[in-house]
């Protein structure tokens, strides 16, 4: 007569400790919490936002998926669209695209940046 949980019970609830246990770090730029201004989510032709970035406060398009590099076709579609929104903001010729992922390097996004007076 068997006493207790199974072998195969026991290994799932060990298997479900750990899964919990030792999560993966969460990305910010994932999960996109709604306390910043939103301009546009598309899902067409592929997964991307533009909204402000919550630590320089400047429109960005964060890609959907969670991965550091898009195709060429995502970066040139995304750097138009987050144009638009940048000259509406900044006006023509007042911003530059910066695409260099300082504090997420694994996620790929792109900062839409005003030109200040000095700079031009």
């Amino acid at each position: 007569m068997r006493r207790g949980p199974s072998r195969l019970a026991t290994l799932r609830a060990a298997r479900e400790f750990l899964d919990d246990s030792i999560a993966m770090p969460k990305c910010e730029l994932c999960e996109l919490r709604d306390y910043t201004q939103r301009y546009a989510d598309f899902v067409h032709p592929f997964k991307f936002t533009i909204l402000d970035c919550d630590s320089c406060d400047t429109p960005m398009a964060v890609l959907g998926d969670h991965r550091a590099v898009p195709t060429d076709d995502e970066r040139a579609f995304m750097i138009e669209a987050l144009s638009l929104v940048a000259r509406a903001k900044y006006g023509v010729d007042k911003f530059g695209i910066d695409d260099v992922m300082r504090q997420i390097p694994d996620h790929c996004h792109m900062h839409a940046r005003p030109i200040r007076r000095w700079q031009y």
